[in-house]
């Protein structure tokens, strides 16, 4: 579980870590883009339209990348409502697809350790999108049905979020070992295989 295995290779562990805390910037910075895109200038202001780390990630969330694979960093101020909420919170997901497909990418090309420490940065980002995705506080999933859903939807996300922090790690212990994580990875990673294929690779 994590990245505790690929200690027995330094490098390659390494650069796993490096290439996920990068994605989790670039999380962050396409939702602070299209933000700030939107006239919303909180993003802006706070300094998440920069590449600086300090502004982007948080120890937990670092820790919790080696610990189980899967971080966060910290969150966009953001609160655009209706269509636009709907889209900045997508963007984050999209965020970790394209880093995987950048990883990908470099990965056919580059030697040792680089190409096997970007492959397992590509599985992070893809498996990061896909948790993204579910509809459960804090994720994007669920920031972007809260800004297009109902007040039904709305008070159903409400009183998942009241369970704080525990109760996201139950949820996202039990989509793990029940296979649904793991189902839309494999979707996420068709599609991008799909993808390499459009562009001849």
């Amino acid at each position: 579980m994590g990245l505790f295995p690929l200690l027995r290779d330094p490098p390659v562990f390494l650069l796993s870590f490096l290439l996920g805390a990068f994605g989790l910037v670039l999380h962050n910075l396409l939702q602070a883009w299209l933000a700030d895109r939107y006239g919303e200038r909180a993003p802006r202001w706070q300094g998440f339209l920069s590449l600086d780390p300090r502004v982007h990630l948080e120890p937990l969330g670092l820790l919790l990348l080696v610990l189980l694979g899967f971080g966060w960093p910290r969150p966009v101020p953001t609160r655009l409502p209706g269509s636009k909420g709907f889209w900045v919170a997508l963007m984050g997901p999209l965020g970790f697809f394209l880093a995987a497909f950048l990883y990908g990418l470099l990965a056919r090309f580059l030697p040792y350790p680089f190409g096997e420490g970007l492959f397992v940065g590509q599985r992070l980002m893809l498996l990061h999108a896909a948790i993204y995705l579910f509809p459960v506080p804090p994720l994007d999933g669920a920031k972007a049905l809260y800004a297009v859903g109902g007040p039904e939807a709305r008070r159903f996300l409400d009183q998942l979020a009241g369970l704080g922090p525990l109760g996201f790690l139950l949820v996202f212990l039990v989509l793990s070992y029940t296979g649904v994580t793991g189902s839309v990875v494999e979707g996420l990673a068709g599609l991008l295989q799909a993808l390499y294929r459009v562009f001849g690779l």
